[in-house]
């Protein structure tokens, strides 16, 4: 019998949201309404359906950390109004110009279990990705989720990170990859251990970087680094206006496609 593993969930939300220019500054894309809540109220809801009780999440500029809890709270009960057993952590970036593999090297210091759930805060899919990478986690250091591109999807192609994997090994990502099969979905679960030493060694040399240098830096290190197909599910990285519009023009109008398959 598969063993069950203890998993907390990590949200990386401290970017900086250039590409919407919203007049208040302290305003952030994963508030951006979807249905009855927003884009972070999705998230967090989805890792708590998929067994997660625990979610840290890392964000920049929170002027009222309680407050905003109680935000974020009021909106996940819009969406699951029985929520229990549910603690949400806000961990203030203080530096979000250093980019998401700082962030996660925040994130993972304050991480108990020996697993984590990663999850970027504005990427949204229409199944329960972080349920299926739990389901299907058999002890890899790090295992993400990908689209093996079999159909057509509503991904940038552009800016997406590229994968090149083989035997559900990674063997090569990044946004500049030529030669790849498949693309990062920015959903991953992570030991957090051998993650938090391999962030600690990136972070001591270099200011700026993100996840998938830690990632690269995991891979030299003979990590096992392995990627989990996801075919048949839509997904979307808002990363502008018109990502964001393809989102509500996707969810808001079929009865049949349901964010992270949560039903109102």
């Amino acid at each position: 019998m598969k063993k069950k593993i203890h998993v907390e969930g990590l949200i990386l939300a401290a970017g900086i949201s250039r590409r919407f220019n919203f007049k208040n500054k302290h305003y952030k894309k994963y508030f951006l309404r979807l249905n009855k809540a927003s884009l972070l109220a999705y998230i967090i809801s989805a890792m708590h359906e998929a067994g997660i009780k625990s979610i840290h999440v890392v964000a920049s500029r929170i002027l009222n950390k309680k407050r905003f809890k109680k935000r974020l709270f009021k909106q996940v009960k819009m969406l699951l109004p029985n929520v229990s057993e549910l603690t949400i952590e806000i961990i203030n970036n203080p530096s979000p110009e250093r980019e998401n593999g700082y962030s996660l090297y925040l994130g993972l210091n304050h991480v108990k279990s020996d697993h984590v759930l990663l999850s970027m805060a504005d990427h949204v899919f229409s199944k329960n990705v972080y349920r299926k990478l739990i389901k299907k986690y058999n002890g890899y250091d790090v295992l993400l989720a990908t689209d093996p591109m079999e159909t057509p999807g509503y991904y940038d192609l552009e800016d997406a990170t590229k994968v090149n994997g083989m035997y559900s090994y990674i063997m090569n990502m990044g946004k500049e990859l030529v030669d790849y099969n498949r693309l990062d979905m920015g959903a991953f679960i992570l030991k957090t251990e051998p993650l938090r030493r391999t962030c600690q060694r990136v972070e001591s040399r270099k200011y700026r970087f993100g996840v998938t240098d830690v990632i690269l830096t995991a891979l030299r290190s003979n990590l096992k680094v392995g990627y989990l197909d996801v075919p048949d599910t839509i997904w979307i990285d808002v990363d502008n206006y018109s990502n964001y519009y393809c989102l509500i023009n996707t969810f808001n109008n079929s009865p049949n496609i349901t964010p992270f398959e949560i039903t109102l």
